[in-house]
């Protein structure tokens, strides 16, 4: 194994040669291949500017975490964690250094690491500064990181990932779940370092949102349920109705699962107006003349 020496910078052939292979923790955010492609530009253009931070496969076992062989994606277990180090940044770069290795018979870069500088934080610690402060993730990233370090059951935080994961943002998602915006990165965030808010504990909105968005998608196209327009609206009027909450979802379900496609579309190629109405302005409008007419 190799010593953890905190000011040295080490190479993946440094590594190699003591038989040391290179995981990663499972559940971390997906590889995006732009952000892959953009990574293979700038690694040939200047090499790595700075080292990837990486920590013992033990560590990360140690504090419950799930790690994987980077390449196969085998799990890593007691047996073998002494053959491994766990990049805790750094994914997309690696991604992009392994494909050029094997794509670019004229790149000759090695790939450079070092284990943190401070030894005694912990692996969520290190990954909510690391992704959220100093190198932010893109929102659908924070469900995913809090899911990685949280061993709690939390059906909601399940519910969000399950969402984004299909390309909802996280605001839609937050809202078509939990008629709310509660849920936000900083409570994702704090969740990563052991603060869990009562908000990713609620549930009661998950099935009610599931099925809304079932109903929605029986007239809209999926993408359209993606961005916030849609669930904004259906909560405005879910705060005006008057009768109960099953009464509101019931009538919302028949409302948004009847639309004809000619409608829907129109409404899905809304665009604002410069100078005058926004886009969300006009969507609401649409949506608003059709409810109205319905109950009518």
């Amino acid at each position: 194994m190799i010593e953890e020496n905190t000011l040295q910078v080490l190479t993946l052939a440094m590594l190699s040669s003591k038989g040391i292979k290179v995981a990663r923790l499972a559940g971390n955010r997906d590889f995006s291949e732009k952000n892959i492609k953009e990574k293979k530009k700038s690694l040939k253009k200047c090499g790595m500017l700075s080292a990837a931070i990486i920590i013992s496969a033990k560590k990360a076992l140690d504090e419950g975490l799930e790690v994987v062989d980077f390449e196969t994606g085998k799990a890593i277990t007691y047996e073998n964690a002494d053959k491994y180090v766990v990049l805790v940044d750094a994914n997309h770069r690696f991604k992009a250094y392994l494909e050029l290795r094997k794509s670019d018979d004229e790149y000759e870069g090695d790939f450079y690491v070092m284990y943190p500088l401070q030894k005694n934080i912990s692996i969520a610690e290190m990954l909510a500064e690391i992704n959220v402060a100093t190198d932010p993730w893109k929102s659908s990233d924070y469900g995913k990181g809090a899911a990685m370090v949280i061993k709690e059951k939390l059906p909601l935080l399940e519910a969000i990932n399950e969402l984004t994961a299909k390309g909802y943002s996280l605001d839609s998602t937050v809202k078509w779940l939990t008629f709310s915006n509660k849920v936000t990165k900083s409570v994702l965030a704090n969740a990563m370092n052991g603060q869990i808010s009562e908000t990713l504990r609620k549930e009661n909105g998950i099935e009610r949102g599931r099925r809304l968005i079932a109903a929605a998608k029986k007239s809209f196209a999926e993408d359209f349920l993606k961005s916030r327009n849609l669930p904004d609206w259906i909560i405005s009027k879910a705060d005006d109705f008057e009768g109960s909450k099953a009464e509101f979802e019931e009538q919302m379900s028949d409302f948004l699962g009847n639309i004809d496609r000619e409608r829907a579309t129109d409404i899905e190629k809304t665009k604002g107006t410069r100078g005058r109405d926004s886009k969300e302005t006009i969507i609401n409008r649409k949506l608003n003349a059709l409810w109205n007419k319905k109950a009518a």
